[in-house]
């Protein structure tokens, strides 16, 4: 599990947008996400505050994030929620236009914020965070700061409020026994996991397929030099497949000794029940098998949450076929924490140049990116795009095609940049298409011909993988060399 656990070097943000702008909390204050209650008015109230609710009982005071920010206010949407923080011991809900996700940031993505920008928002930034190479802004927002003042405008009104939900408080108020959880949407079933198992929401990244896998699993993905198989919960429980939109998200999810990446339509909010709401399924019914540990009824049965158990979802046998490796308990280096290749057998991430498959063993692949604005060096090397900024690292763009002098080609929606690692030096090789991840016994493994039909020079390549009876062949590279270019003296 130390491969998605915190580290000290980075910020773990929930992430929303208020009007144009996109905005982080640290994940710490956020108590719960909501959907927006009914909310009760306060007299004389300033106007970024929208009144309170009643939330399990309890007083929660409303504002509204728009006005909050001096942001023109909107009609609160099915997209509108609110973020429940926690300031001091205090619960405030603060209600924003939409929640994003879940993600990890390095503190070296975070920047001081800008003259201009602290004029527009106060006091209320602790910085600005870039990501994307700098295309993807995100406002980290010091919540406290924001909405101490909305508490302190309420207190005068405390009595007040509580007076109007007495009579609502009694078994709904927040105990101990309560259950806390993250729900969202496949098809129109509500399902939930909770939010302990839940490591990190995110957007869906370029996935790489992995052949004789079950038809649920999407392939696997990188993520900070760590490999998570991606289950597609639509496939896995029967449903009708979806195009992946703006609203669908990965739940990074802890399923027991295994990490995996949980595919779903849409997340719905962070919220709080009370377990005796929870009920078993009945056993007629458990279609899903273990899958499914109860569900919960909400609003006088109304309203339907099927409660997931991931540690049951795939086996250990399963993750192995996904992952090509077992766990055994201990980290490995070389293979980021997935466990220890068979000795055996090659595990290679492979990609086209043109009509040619190649292949670069997994162990040197750092991640997989769309293709990035590329900056020019004069007089570089023909086969040297330039440089391309990621995450504050200038990292060299070598194109393969170029390099074997291949005829050059426009970029498609296809083309990629692999950030491979050798000898601690990082580089992006811009390819045609990625493929796929790929598993297969060294024996199928032959040493390349002295010459290669295909212009390919066979020092770039130490081994040819003989697939599917030869029909299918993959030039291994030997990524020392092609990049020896970088110890050439400028």
């Amino acid at each position: 599990m130390a491969a998605i656990d915190s580290q000290m070097n980075e910020r773990q943000l929930v992430t929303f947008h208020l009007g144009d702008d996109e905005f982080g909390a640290d994940i710490m204050s956020v108590k719960e996400i909501i959907r927006v209650p009914e909310i009760t008015k306060v007299p004389n109230a300033p106007d970024y505050i929208e009144g309170a609710c009643n939330l399990r009982g309890q007083v929660l005071p409303i504002l509204d994030g728009r006005s909050r920010l001096n942001i023109t206010r909107k009609d609160k949407d099915e997209n509108s929620r609110v973020l429940v923080i926690d300031v001091i011991g205090a619960a405030t809900g603060v209600v924003v236009d939409k929640v994003s996700e879940v993600l990890r940031v390095s503190t070296q993505d975070i920047e001081e914020p800008p003259q201009i920008v602290k004029n527009t928002h106060a006091d209320y930034l602790r910085g600005v965070v870039k990501l994307d190479g700098g295309t993807r802004l995100i406002m980290l927002l010091d919540v406290n700061k924001a909405v101490s003042g909305g508490q302190e405008k309420l207190q005068f009104h405390d009595q007040q409020l509580a007076d109007a939900f007495k009579n609502d408080a009694g078994s709904e108020a927040e105990t101990d026994n309560d259950d806390q959880l993250v729900s969202f949407l496949l098809g129109q079933e509500e399902y939930a996991i909770g939010i302990k198992q839940v490591k990190e929401i995110i957007r869906v990244p370029d996935i790489m397929r992995v052949p004789n896998c079950e038809a649920y699993v999407e392939g696997v993905v990188s993520i900070r030099n760590h490999l998570l198989p991606i289950v597609n919960l639509r496939t896995y429980f029967g449903m009708e497949n979806k195009e992946i939109t703006d609203q669908t998200r990965i739940l990074v999810v802890d399923m027991g000794e295994i990490m995996a990446g949980m595919m779903v339509d849409k997340v719905l909010e962070v919220l709080r029940i009370p377990s005796n709401v929870i009920q078993p399924l009945p056993k007629y019914s458990m279609q899903a098998g273990e899958q499914l540990k109860g569900v919960a009824k909400l609003n006088n049965g109304q309203r339907l949450i099927m409660l997931l158990e991931p540690a049951r979802m795939i086996s250990a046998d399963q993750y192995e076929m996904i992952s090509g490796a077992k766990e055994t308990g201990k980290q490995d280096e070389e293979t980021g924490g997935l466990g220890r290749q068979s000795m055996d057998e090659e595990h290679l991430v492979t990609f086209r140049i043109g009509g040619e498959e190649f292949g670069i063993k997994i162990k040197e692949v750092q991640e997989i990116n769309r293709m990035t604005e590329v900056t020019k060096i004069p007089r570089a090397p023909r086969y040297i795009d330039g440089i391309v900024n990621l995450r504050g690292n200038i990292i060299p763009a070598l194109d393969l095609r170029k390099f074997f002098g291949l005829a050059e080609k426009e970029m498609t929606d296809a083309t990629r940049i692999i950030i491979v690692d050798s000898g601690g030096v990082k580089t992006g090789i811009v390819v045609d298409s990625v493929s796929e991840v790929l598993r297969f016994e060294r024996s199928l493994i032959e040493l390349p011909p002295d010459i290669l039909h295909n212009g390919v020079e066979s020092d770039y390549v130490e081994g040819v993988g003989k697939l599917d009876d030869g029909k299918r062949m993959i030039l291994i590279l030997n990524l020392e060399k092609v990049l020896s270019f970088q110890k050439i003296p400028a």
